[in-house]
């Protein structure tokens, strides 16, 4: 097993110690859509287009991004004790509820 380093603090973990892993998934929510008689005949390909539009200058990436991201992260013992009493500290000038 290879030596490891605690991706919070950067202290190293000895093989065979104690470590944590902390996945998170970031995603796309949605709502279930609510499908009528009106929208299955609608004509849409205006709507496909100006989606395709505002895609244009994005890369691959970036689209994947806006739906699906996933980390993980190894943790030693006192990183892991902070981040489940903390798992989302505020940032500084964030716009959140605060």
């Amino acid at each position: 097993m290879p030596t490891r380093l605690c991706d919070r603090c950067g202290q190293l973990i000895e093989e065979g110690a104690l470590r944590y892993i902390a996945k998170i998934q970031v995603y796309a929510a949605y709502d279930p859509l609510n499908v009528d008689f009106e929208d299955m005949t609608r004509d849409h390909r205006n709507e496909i287009k100006e989606i395709l539009k505002r895609c244009e200058d994005l890369s691959e990436e970036e689209l994947m991004q806006d739906v699906y991201v996933d980390f993980q992260f190894d943790l030693c013992r006192p990183c892991q004790r902070f981040y489940i009493k903390d798992p989302l500290p505020a940032a500084d000038g964030a716009g959140g509820a605060g």
